[in-house]
């Protein structure tokens, strides 16, 4: 178990890193964080559709959750199972890359555009 929970922080430290870097603002601060999965705020960006951004990382072999809060729009990243730091490499890229086919590359880290 401890074996597990080492790789499952590895994996959201990781995400945590590439996702601030792309912009995206974590629901909740550092200190009420597992390691998990991660919620993510939506970009306030008017191109972001999260249907559409969903479908593309889906058809690119990337399945994330869409957020199940009543007052926020936002969605969730799980970081356990058989996922390592270099897949939330392959996740970010492909984030990267959606964002950028969306119109919506330019986010500045804290999530405003």
């Amino acid at each position: 178990m401890a074996g597990r929970c080492a790789r499952y922080s590895a994996n959201h430290a990781a995400l945590m890193e590439q996702m601030t870097a792309l912009g995206f603002v974590p629901y909740l601060r550092r200190e009420h964080q597992s390691p998990i999965i991660t919620t993510f705020r939506y970009p306030a960006h008017p191109r972001f559709h999260f249907e559409e951004f969903y479908a593309v990382l889906s058809r690119r072999g990337f399945v994330i959750y869409p957020g199940k809060l009543t007052r926020e729009n936002c969605f969730r990243i799980g970081t356990i199972g058989n996922v390592f730091p270099a897949d939330i490499g392959r996740l970010a890229a492909a984030i990267r890359e959606v964002l950028v086919e969306a119109g919506v590359a330019g986010l500045s880290p804290g999530g405003a555009s």
